[in-house]
């Protein structure tokens, strides 16, 4: 069996990591088997984590230095089981375990945490920055294939950490942060990592307060990405997804916030109608943009996420029709996604928008169809355009033929309903394969590109001559003709 780099200190990756950190002393984190160690793979197991990190807490503060908690997780093990037996899978996670454990930074510690995810503990870390290294060093280090049975497999990879703060509460706080970090970066696709920083997130979290989003607004500090929509059967782009980040460098690795860590904030300020009005109008902006650069292609279409607030909103039709008209993109072009709790919202205001949006031309998206309790019924009474499939049942069916049976059944009431279909959470070419199997029209997810910059769009725009030159919007989208 081939294992990938180990325990020199000269090229090898953990070589270099202990370089880095300055120090380098023998590994010791594989041993013979006792008593909290992980039977599969001779680690030691989760049980010595609370132990481990208070140890790390504790020496590196001594030092005016910080610990960090990190999270490794594997992806394709349970396809790996399903088509090799778990007796290859065990093997699988022996390999990977082995790999980490080289790392060979004194009082580093290293165990298996749950199913496919392993931990390290790291401590004395004289510069924050250092856990980007790590993280950047554990992907590097799983990217060699291991041994499959008579074959050799790259194995998706996944890291998170964060690093110790006096801001936590307890040991337990700074765990769950690094396992969250671990999520993030799963949300991102194979070979992510994310790193958390409490500090950071307590100096932004005294200015991510309304006076800031107030000034981020002025000062431009949001921005949109736009992650590719692609026909199933072709897999060309013909439209993007519009989402909203806010600048806010060193939170993350990005240097953006999502969402989730600034929208609660702009509802409950009111903020969320006037900041919603911004990204369509930006959305409309750059589709503009992206017209005059590349007047050869296809238009694209793009769909820009409705909030409660901002559909219930006096003036908001009105703006939605100024950025169409000072933009020149055609209200085809733009679809605006509803969710069931926004069309709950202010009912009578909503829906009379609505009525008022489909008259104008816009489509009409209902978003995470299928997981609410009421969409049927909102199917009847409202002239949809575009229904989404959404990742729930994306996710695991090629292991659950029920969600085939759904998506299959979704895809029929749409198409009998005139609606074209989006599946989001598009991530393994088998995926994407079965879905253009069951009808879907469009998909969406990493499999095809993250969230981009504009500019990353114009690239790939820029990177080949359309298929049909002639291409007949009408054709997607129901009624985009006109």
């Amino acid at each position: 069996m081939t294992q990938t780099p180990v325990t020199d200190t000269g090229g090898s990756v953990s070589g270099r990591l202990s370089r880095l950190m300055g120090r380098a002393a023998p590994s010791t984190n594989v041993e013979s088997a006792d008593e909290g160690r992980d039977p599969v793979t001779g680690l030691h197991d989760r049980r010595h984590l609370p132990h481990w990190s208070s140890e790390a807490w504790g020496r590196s503060k001594a030092s005016s230095t910080r610990a960090a908690v990190f999270f490794v997780a594997a992806g394709l093990i349970d396809d790996i089981n399903d088509s090799y037996g778990p007796d290859v899978g065990d093997d699988v996670l022996r390999q990977i375990g082995q790999r980490i454990a080289t790392i060979d930074v004194p009082n580093t510690k290293v165990f298996r945490y749950i199913g496919t995810e392993f931990g390290l503990v790291f401590e004395q870390l004289s510069n924050p920055n250092l856990a980007n290294e790590i993280a950047a060093f554990l992907l590097e280090l799983l990217q060699p294939p291991v041994d499959v049975g008579h074959d050799t497999i790259v194995i998706e990879s996944y890291v998170g950490g964060a690093l110790s703060a006096d801001n936590y509460d307890s040991i337990d706080h700074w765990i769950r942060d690094a396992h969250d970090a671990l999520v993030k970066a799963r949300e991102e696709g194979s070979g992510s990592w994310h790193v958390h920083d409490e500090t950071k997130r307590a100096m932004h979290s005294t200015r991510i307060d309304e006076e800031r989003l107030h000034q981020a607004l002025v000062d431009n500090e949001f921005v949109l990405v736009y992650q590719p929509i692609v026909q199933a059967d072709n897999r060309e782009m013909i439209g993007v997804e519009a989402l909203i980040r806010l600048k806010s460098p060193s939170v993350s690795n990005l240097g953006l916030l999502y969402p989730s860590e600034f929208m609660p904030l702009l509802e409950k300020s009111g903020m969320s109608a006037q900041v919603g009005h911004w990204v369509i109008g930006e959305a409309c902006r750059q589709a503009a943009e992206w017209m005059h650069q590349f007047p050869e292609h296809r238009p694209l279409f793009i769909t820009c996420n409705l909030g409660a607030r901002q559909i219930g909103h006096a003036n908001f039709t009105a703006g939605v029709q100024q950025s169409l008209a000072s933009t020149g993109v055609q209200p085809w072009q733009l679809c605006l996604d509803i969710t069931e709790a926004t069309l709950r919202y202010n009912r009578h205001a909503t829906w009379t928008s609505l009525r008022e949006l489909k008259e104008m031309g816009v489509k009409l998206g209902l978003d995470d169809f299928g997981t609410g309790t009421s969409t049927l019924s909102y199917l009847r009474e409202i002239k949809l355009d575009i229904m989404r499939v959404d990742r729930a049942f994306v996710k695991d069916m090629l292991d659950n033929p029920e969600d085939q049976t759904i998506i299959k059944h979704m895809v029929a009431l749409a198409h009998d309903l005139e609606l074209i279909t989006i599946a989001e959470g598009v991530e393994r070419e088998e995926q994407a394969s079965v879905l253009a199997g069951l009808g879907v029209d469009l998909c969406q997810g990493f499999l095809y590109g993250r969230p981009e910059k504009a500019s990353s769009i114009a690239n790939r725009l820029r990177g080949g001559e359309p298929e049909n030159p002639e291409w007949d919007p009408s054709a997607v989208l129901p009624g985009s003709g006109s």
